[in-house]
């Protein structure tokens, strides 16, 4: 069978992530992106891409031939449900094993902290109920004997290439010495993972047959309040952590005049409650595992914003 690791949405935070461990574990590889050359600036040199769009189905299929294991790692603001209908036929006629990182918002608000991956699908929220379907349609491709799937179950991530999240904006308001932004609370403990540790998770869980037909949290090296999360991020930077917590009412009230920020409203309540999943499971399967402490990832990432935002100004 090939050993070939086909890595989609390779230009994004987490495919490039992909990349980075599969590179570095010495493994055959091609990255593909819909932007070949965004691709090269960001990927290591030396890895084969490949120009596809997930929405193209005859050209993903022939994208993928002879991998052996497939990350879908693409994001796209709509047409999520599309991309993954087509990932997953592109992987069946490729006889391809699936890897489908996801995360939380299947739960909706946590019925009981930490959450185990037994934990009911009781999603309210737009993006919620579209993972949901999603991941029904995934698993039922497995459970018929289609298509082999495993779904890492991701916390918030922070790493390098991370762009247009929240996360970004806090590394980008320590770098420039502003005051950042934090939601509803920033007493209540919330899980983040480290984007080389959510790669290499996804590929130790790609490679393992009896990982597959169920989700894995894959939770960080623990917990964070917000203010510990900011605190950090700003020390990093050798600056003073400067925060504010922006409110619910804040978010209904601009949902009002920006109907895109009712998604935002939608899933507030990660930061309302403790918001910790259970990550023991996948401990006890991967026991030589271990993440990366935050205060050293958040170090790293700080470096390479610092590096990013530099060669903008330059």
């Amino acid at each position: 069978m090939s050993e070939l690791h086909v890595v989609l949405g390779a230009s994004g935070a987490l495919g490039a992530a992909v990349v980075n461990h599969l590179v570095a574990e010495g493994l055959p590889l091609r990255a593909i992106a819909r932007d070949a050359e965004h691709a090269a600036s960001v990927l290591p040199e030396g890895v084969e891409i490949v120009a596809c769009d997930v929405m193209d189905a005859e050209a993903l299929t022939r994208a993928c031939a002879g991998a052996r294991v497939i990350y879908h790692c693409v994001y796209v603001s709509s047409g999520l449900e599309r991309a993954a209908r087509n990932v997953l036929a592109a992987a069946e006629a490729n006889h391809a094993r699936l890897v489908f990182p996801s995360n939380p918002l299947v739960y909706g608000p946590l019925q009981k902290v930490p959450a185990t991956e037994d934990h009911p699908w009781a999603a309210q929220s737009q993006r919620g109920t579209t993972r949901k379907a999603i991941e029904s349609m995934l698993l039922e491709a497995h459970a018929q004997g289609r298509v082999p799937v495993v779904i890492p179950r991701l916390t918030t991530f922070y790493g390098p290439n991370v762009h247009g999240t929240f996360v970004e904006g806090i590394f980008e308001a320590a770098y420039k010495q502003q005051k950042a932004v934090w939601f509803c609370r920033a007493d209540v403990p919330h899980d983040f993972v480290y984007l080389a540790d959510a790669a290499a998770a996804c590929v130790l869980l790609g490679a393992e047959e009896s990982a597959y037909g169920q989700s894995w949290h894959v939770p960080g090296a623990g917990p964070l309040t917000g203010e510990q999360f900011v605190s950090m991020v700003y020390r990093a930077f050798g600056h003073t952590p400067r925060f504010g917590v922006r409110s619910r009412r804040f978010f209904e009230f601009a949902a009002l005049m920006a109907p895109q920020v009712r998604e935002i409203v939608e899933v507030l309540y990660e930061f309302e409650q403790p918001f910790v999943l259970d990550g023991s499971r996948f401990a006890r399967a991967f026991p030589t595992f271990r993440y990366t402490p935050h205060e050293e990832a958040i170090a790293e990432t700080a470096a390479w914003y610092r590096a990013y935002y530099e060669a903008q100004r330059s």
